[in-house]
């Protein structure tokens, strides 16, 4: 994730102190007793459990007292230091863990860009040794509420990042690490990492498409938003809708003799939208509306290029 690693990544201290909320102890002086450690440090570790939006805390008189939040991924997190409370997790998600544990979720292959060999040896070891990994590389169906926690984490942070362009940004679509939103128009500099995409970009290819929000996409892959990348996010935005699919079947003619169709189908695939844009293509070259599709009909599609000045032939 984007974020600063400090933000998602667990210290043993964190995990010591979370592992006695999950059996109970929520005063902090009692806490601060059972882990030996100062009020200060207690104090310094708290507040970043809270903003990862896992803990709370409350006074009650003279107590002070710590629980979990009512966030999906806290309670994701509480049951599994119950059910697995014989797994000194202090040892096991420490550290880069919370990476390789994501990259395994997420299927990548490529853990060597943001952990070091070594230290991806040395967890990944940790984390076999207690049958957490399998010897073919995935999570132990076991430690399920593990893998439940770990995406529901990786949301909470995406959203996280989401509210650096508009706190009123909506994630609209999510594969891992990447992700489409839309946020309100801004005069303000939007961070580079968010490429205005979908229909924000038509404006590009001389199809304007008029609006109160901006649609971005946050990737760690891309520099730029092709015309096939629009297109596709398009149909992104709102799954099985005809208006976008519309929209999307705009861009695609308009660009048609530049098309890269290689790409565009590449992506689609990776996307889960290949059945679509195939139905899509098809559709320019025979004109004809498959049943139980979200394509427009052939007059329908041509009456909307005639209020972009478009050509259909």
């Amino acid at each position: 994730m984007k974020t600063a690693a400090s933000e998602y990544t667990f210290s043993k201290a964190e995990l010591s102190i979370l592992k006695e909320i999950a059996k109970g102890n929520h005063e902090l002086v009692s806490i601060e007793k059972s882990l030996l450690i100062t009020p200060q440090l207690l104090s310094y570790n708290l507040k970043k459990l809270e903003r990862k939006g896992l803990i709370k805390t409350t006074q009650h008189a003279f107590k002070k007292q710590a629980y979990f939040s009512d966030s999906k991924h806290a309670t994701l997190l509480a049951d599994l230091l119950l059910v697995h409370n014989h797994i000194d997790w202090e040892n096991v998600l420490s550290g880069k863990a919370i990476d390789i544990l994501l990259q395994t979720l997420n299927g990548s292959k490529n853990h060597t860009n943001t952990v070091p060999k070594n230290t991806r040896w040395r967890h990944l070891k940790n984390l076999k040794t207690r049958g957490i990994i399998t010897q073919n590389g995935s999570i132990n169906p076991r430690f399920k509420t593990l893998s439940d926690f770990l995406g529901e984490y990786q949301k909470f942070f995406l959203r996280k990042l989401a509210a650096t362009v508009s706190r009123d940004a909506v994630i609209l679509w999510q594969k891992n690490e990447e992700f489409l939103m839309r946020a309100p128009v801004t005069e303000q500099r939007v961070p580079k990492d968010f490429l205005k995409t979908a229909t924000s970009a038509f404006q590009q290819y001389d199809l304007p498409l008029f609006s109160e929000s901006e649609i971005y996409l946050y990737s760690k892959d891309k520099r730029k938003i092709r015309p096939e990348d629009a297109i596709l996010h398009t149909l992104l935005i709102e799954p099985n809708s005809t208006r976008y699919t519309t929209y999307a079947l705009l861009l695609l003619k308009k660009i048609e003799n530049h098309l890269d169709t290689a790409y565009l189908l590449s992506e689609a695939q990776h996307l889960g939208i290949s059945n679509q844009v195939d139905c899509m293509l098809q559709f320019l070259e025979n004109h004809k509306r498959p049943n139980d599709s979200t394509l427009p009909t052939w007059n329908e599609f041509a009456e909307k290029v005639k209020d972009y000045n478009a050509e259909v032939m």
